[in-house]
């Protein structure tokens, strides 16, 4: 049976989200949520779980070159505590080392540059890097093998 995943791009002012499942491996950037309004984000990514029901949360931990965590690190594992919390599914962490700056390349190569879009391109980097987040975690889930 396939599960389906939401990832979570955490930030301290928007938070990409990205939908996919298991049996093809495949993600999608599905929104970009705010996370500097008074009440949090938690509306709108209820929203999209109602949506969606994903059977795990994946959210992306920016660990450091050394290996330390740094207080965004903290905070997004704070925030994938507070998932877990809220809406009592599981919640996953992956190392999201590179994912903006991957999604802010592939955005470049195919997103023209200029004033006028560059709030959008910053919000589609937000998706896209929650998209690669949880690329990852179903690549990783393919490469493990069940016995029995």
């Amino acid at each position: 049976m396939s599960r389906t995943a939401m990832g979570f791009d955490f930030g301290t002012k928007r938070i990409g989200v990205a939908a996919g499942q298991e049996l093809t491996h495949t993600a999608q950037a599905i929104a970009v949520v705010r996370n500097d309004e008074k009440d949090g984000p938690w509306a709108a990514i209820k929203k999209l779980i109602d949506e969606w029901r994903p059977d795990v949360l994946v959210v992306g931990m920016p660990i450091a070159a050394n290996g330390a965590e740094s207080e965004i690190c903290r905070a997004a594992r704070t925030f994938g505590a507070d998932l877990h919390d809220r809406f009592e599914i599981p919640v996953e962490f992956v190392d999201e080392t590179l994912t903006s700056r991957a999604a802010e390349e592939m955005i470049k190569a195919s997103v023209p540059a200029g004033k006028k879009i560059e709030k959008k391109r910053r919000a589609l980097k937000d998706s896209v890097a929650a998209e690669l987040i949880l690329q990852t975690y179903l690549h990783e889930q393919g490469a493990v093998t069940h016995v029995g």
